[in-house]
């Protein structure tokens, strides 16, 4: 029996052995490539590799000379502090209130003054109890309840407040004019006059005392009235309370024993007295409604002053601050506008301590009424020297020029605290170099060649100097030599070498 294979299955197989040598030989073929252009790449980075010896010493040779050049200028230079700081009033006054004369208790029944209002001699700052608390103009806050017949400085203040109002002469008595004035002030207002007796006896009403008949509390103690101002330094009155004096005769006398009458009686609840006016609301601190025993409303008034928030380095340079230099406003409200230095205060942190110094250009004084008018805080803050372990927040006040501004508003300040004199250079301050004795020179270069001037350096700042030519022989637009590298150019005068 023979065996015999068909002509397809002899033919079938080559064809499967024929591709996968053709794979085979193709692999190779690219490892050749690969081998090829390897050893190429590693011959040609020999061959750049390779110098001579003579170019090895080229490469190791210094670079040839060269120098960096400034410009002398003339212009001045200018040291700025940039401050940021906030609009207010001059001073404050805070009116607090206390219980009226003949009221059991002492509450806030009305707020007219709003923040932000603008208030004249007259208004109605507060009702406490359902009694005002007018706003007149005075250096002092009311001491003591008057009535008719007293004299003394505080019946003077309440004249000169309402003279420009009523005509009221300044007697210095409480006189007849003056009852008709107070009266007048308080029906403006929209309230009755308080009334007293007059020489008689008699209860007094409104917001008089109903402890004696001239308006005084038993035991000769002077009332104080709900609208204390914070400060003061009106005189007290007489230790028994008696009238200053005895009541003049004529036509300008008090009334006489009889009816009380609206006005005789001015309580110093009801009167709240402020420096300057018109005053502006600076907060409300109450509401209707609460014990009036506390601060109400804060005013401010006299003009606006910038505040603005100091580190202590800051505050030691305007300290030192020479009395020609210039401050001026920029962003804000007094944009472009010029004004002084108040006062640098130093206010006590949370955890207290603080210090206090008065500025030397002005002669002022940190703390207490910085506009003359007692009973008002004031700019500054009230205080002692540091405590121990306490912390200080340092401010300065700015007066602005020109008219009032928006309370709060903020505002950009620009303190000059250095100036160049005229005459004076200014360089780069890579420009100078100072030998090991301290003597300074700058090195100018003209065709090539340098040559050192010697030169007193007056200050530094913002990468410029400001120098004195010692023998004058320094001038704007010359150039001067900043960096130098390799040997150093030939100098006329010996000066320079390699840094």
């Amino acid at each position: 029996m023979s065996l015999e294979h068909p002509e397809g299955a002899q033919e079938a197989e080559p064809s499967g052995g024929r591709a996968r040598h053709r794979s085979r030989r193709g692999l190779v073929i690219a490892a050749a490539v690969v081998v090829l252009f390897g050893s190429s790449g590693s011959v040609w980075w020999i061959a750049s590799q390779a110098r001579t010896p003579e170019q090895r010493a080229s490469n190791a040779a210094a670079p040839p000379p060269s120098r960096i050049t400034g410009k002398v200028s003339d212009e001045q230079l200018v040291e700025k502090m940039d401050l940021t700081g906030k609009v207010e009033t001059a001073s404050r006054t805070t009116v607090t209130g206390t219980m009226p004369q003949g009221t059991s208790r002492a509450v806030v029944t009305g707020l007219p003054a709003t923040a932000g209002k603008s208030l004249k001699a007259g208004a109605v700052v507060a009702e406490v109890s359902g009694r005002p608390v007018l706003l007149l103009p005075g250096r002092f806050p009311a001491y003591r309840d008057l009535r008719a017949g007293d004299k003394g400085p505080d019946v003077r203040q309440l004249q000169r407040a309402l003279k420009p109002l009523y005509g009221t002469a300044v007697s210095g008595t409480y006189d007849r004019a003056t009852v008709e004035a107070v009266r007048r002030l308080y029906a403006a207002a929209g309230y009755e006059g308080p009334s007293g007796q007059g020489q008689g006896g008699g209860a007094s009403g409104g917001g008089a005392s109903a402890g004696s008949a001239t308006g005084r509390p038993a035991g000769g103690a002077a009332p104080r009235g709900g609208a204390e101002t914070d400060g003061g330094t009106g005189a007290a009155p007489a230790a028994n309370g008696a009238p200053s004096a005895a009541p003049d005769s004529g036509s300008d006398a008090p009334p006489a024993a009889g009816p009380a009458k609206p006005g005789e009686t001015l309580p110093a609840a009801e009167v709240a007295y402020v420096g300057t006016l018109p005053a502006t609301v600076v907060q409300v601190t109450a509401a209707v409604g609460d014990a009036a025993d506390k601060p109400l409303v804060v005013l401010g008034s006299g003009g606006r002053q910038v505040r603005a928030p100091l580190t202590a380095d800051q505050r030691t340079r305007l300290r030192d601050l020479p009395n020609d230099a210039v401050i001026r406003f920029g962003t804000g409200p007094y944009a472009g506008r010029e004004g002084s230095l108040g006062s640098l205060t130093g206010v006590p942190d949370a955890k207290g301590g603080g210090d206090q110094q008065g500025n030397a250009k002005t002669g002022g004084q940190d703390g207490g009424d910085t506009s003359g008018t007692a009973g008002t805080t004031g700019t500054g803050t009230a205080g002692s020297g540091g405590g121990a372990g306490g912390g200080t927040r340092h401010e300065a006040l700015f007066v602005p020029s020109g008219a009032e501004a928006e309370e709060g508003a903020v505002q950009q300040i620009s303190v000059e605290l250095r100036r160049s004199p005229k005459g004076a250079l200014t360089v780069p301050v890579s420009a100078v170099w100072t030998d090991l004795g301290g003597s300074s020179t700058v090195t100018v270069t003209e065709n090539g060649k340098e040559r050192n001037v010697p030169v007193e350096v007056l200050f530094t700042h913002d990468g410029l100097t400001a120098v004195n030519a010692i023998d004058s022989n320094l001038g704007a637009g010359q150039s001067v030599v900043l960096v130098r590298r390799g040997k150093a150019a030939d100098s006329s005068d010996g000066g320079g070498g390699d840094d």
